[in-house]
């Protein structure tokens, strides 16, 4: 594909989730776009509750990964240019976590689509998916009998995940194939302090760097950037603490994206942002994920040792 047609590609999804129009793509741009879906997948008996959840879910899922690799100013919106940019240097195709993400929201748009619950979907079911979607079949190469290649007259599931190579511009088969780009699920932890804890939790941090490999990494305004510039961590930032960080590791959490909480805590002074903390707290425990407040229970945490007795 040539530089022309995917910046007209990459232009049209843009355009596509980019919902209220406002140039730029939200959380809920993809809420309002998976809601659409939903109202034009429906037939004459509504969609099942489970499949509806699913889309909900899995455009959720996708509006994470879109942030994750456009949104570089991490001010929770994707502006025209940053998802531009981020199409032009491959990050779409790079990630094999936004990948898992695409394919998640098509295999539960092929799960509505097929209406006989047979694993099969009929030209006339197919057919709702431009309605719902926006998407222009002739425009986006996506009619039913190019991905009908065995002329059957339906589809199966796995023949609709060939749209993945026609959604993103730079796609290329080895998305539908697992054996080619093995996607490997790393846990989530998040790394937070107070001010005051900062130089303890660095510390700490490059201490137990080769327990925290396996992670992928969470953190908060200064202290993602002093962990990514002193210690060369690969680490999702996040905005600072009182702007809003602690509420975006809650959400995370309750995404299911982060699977555990270390948070260097100073107990000796008041915060700002007292109540976020709480919150945070209560959502791991809510959530049944381990939270660590000190280098000692944190040591537990990522080594897995278990206390001495006796």
């Amino acid at each position: 594909m040539d530089y022309q047609a995917r910046a007209q590609r990459a232009h049209a999804l843009f355009d596509l989730y980019d919902v209220d129009r406002d140039r730029h793509i939200t959380r809920s741009d993809l809420r309002a776009y998976s809601d659409r879906m939903i109202a034009g997948l429906r037939t004459d008996e509504d969609l099942t509750h489970d499949h509806s959840h699913a889309l909900r879910t899995a455009f959720s899922h996708l509006w994470i990964q879109l942030a994750a690799v456009s949104d570089t100013d991490h001010d929770g919106s994707i502006g025209q240019q940053e998802f531009i940019a981020a199409t032009d240097r491959g990050a779409f195709d790079a990630d094999p976590r936004f990948r898992r993400a695409v394919l998640e929201a098509l295999d539960a748009i092929a799960d509505a689509l097929d209406v006989e619950g047979d694993g099969y979907i009929a030209r006339a079911d197919y057919a709702r998916l431009f309605d719902a979607s926006g998407l222009d079949p002739h425009e986006h190469g996506l009619s039913f009998d190019e991905l009908d290649t065995e002329r059957a007259g339906f589809l199966h599931h796995e023949q609709l995940r060939a749209l993945a190579l026609h959604l993103f511009p730079l796609a290329d088969p080895s998305w539908l194939d697992p054996a080619s780009a093995p996607v490997v699920e790393r846990h989530g932890i998040a790394l937070v302090a107070h001010d005051t804890r900062k130089p303890d939790l660095i510390a700490w941090a490059a201490d137990r760097s080769a327990d925290l490999a396996p992670y992928r990494i969470f953190a908060t305004g200064t202290t993602g950037s002093l962990l990514a510039d002193k210690l060369g961590l690969e680490v999702t930032a996040l905005h600072s603490g009182p702007l809003g960080g602690d509420q975006q590791i809650g959400s995370r959490i309750t995404e299911g994206e982060i699977h555990a909480v270390i948070f260097f805590w100073d107990p000796l002074t008041a915060h700002p942002h007292g109540d976020d903390v709480r919150a945070l707290v209560r959502l791991s425990t809510l959530a049944n994920i381990p939270i660590a407040l000190n280098a000692a229970s944190a040591d537990l945490l990522v080594t897995g040792r278990t206390l001495a007795t006796g």
